[in-house]
């Protein structure tokens, strides 16, 4: 048995049903109401949000404490396994800084904390492939250059179909959203160097799903792609294209998740999605 064990947050997204028995550990970030708390998946699922937004309740997030890492971290270095943790974008978020502070509480070395400079499926391909490489058996430094490998290759999109939520969060001024309201503009958000970018706006809803399609077709022009479609409470819309990208690329491993509750508070109901890297990263391992 591996004395390696992966650590991700909530953000990731990753099904329950991929995670089976993987080494592999989530820890919840926290949705914020007015009057009180919440662990994401355990104290509120994504339908309860969504009705919370659809009623107008102002809902934040924020990150695991030091502590929340050390409820997880403890009890595996006990058991003697060394921890990579692998977090969402910590130019998004100070969950790498409340992972890094927990593990200097630690034995040196005991916890790597490895930022997967994205979010959303682009964190979850990371955490699962580090997964399912120290099931495998392979080291540490294999299993970090493997990090570094999809971290670098893999990208992802998120079209909104509204700015709403954003300005709501935050995420947004005020002009910004309701300059993309009045001209009825669709963003697509991406993920460069750690920061959550505007990388194309589109006229209408169709536009911005189409100018996703074409980036997962440019990519799929160099080889097979491991891809995910990813959504906020619409199913039926990722599940359509999905099958629409599986008739046009080669997809060597292939999901449709729903997105995380903490990014559903910040994009609302109805944001969809594409993540993918080169399947040739795995085929290679």
């Amino acid at each position: 048995m591996s004395d390696l064990h992966i650590v991700t947050d909530s953000a990731a997204s990753l099904p329950s049903d991929v995670v089976g028995d993987l080494p592999l550990t989530i820890l919840p970030l926290w949705v914020q109401l007015p009057d009180r708390s919440l662990r994401e998946g355990i104290d509120i699922d994504s339908a309860d949000l969504y009705q919370l937004q659809r009623q107008g309740v102002l809902l934040t997030t924020s990150q695991p404490s030091p502590g929340d890492f050390l409820e997880v971290f403890e009890p595996l270095v006990r058991q003697g396994k060394q921890i990579i943790a692998v977090l969402v974008t910590s130019k998004a978020s100070g969950t790498c800084a409340s992972a890094q502070m927990a593990a200097e509480m630690l034995p040196e070395g005991a916890v790597t904390v490895f930022d997967s400079a994205t979010t959303a499926m682009g964190t979850g391909f990371q955490a699962l492939a580090a997964a399912e490489a120290v099931k495998a058996g392979k080291t540490r430094e294999e299993v970090l250059c493997l990090l570094e490998q999809i971290r670098t290759n893999n990208r992802v999109y998120l079209a909104l179909p509204t700015l709403q939520h954003l300005r709501r969060s935050g995420r947004v001024s005020l002009a910004q959203a309701l300059l993309g309201g009045l001209l009825n503009i669709k963003v697509v958000l991406t993920a460069e160097d750690g920061l959550v970018v505007v990388s194309d706006k589109a006229r209408s809803w169709q536009g911005a799903i189409s100018k996703m399609e074409s980036l997962v077709l440019e990519a799929a022009s160099a080889g097979p792609l491991v891809l995910a479609v990813q959504h906020t409470d619409a199913p039926e819309q990722a599940q359509e294209l999905y099958e629409r990208l599986q008739k046009k690329v080669s997809i060597g491993r292939g999901f449709v998740v729903e997105l995380s509750a903490a990014l559903a508070v910040h994009g609302g109901p109805g944001m969809l999605g594409v993540a993918f890297y080169p399947a040739q990263i795995l085929e290679s391992r």
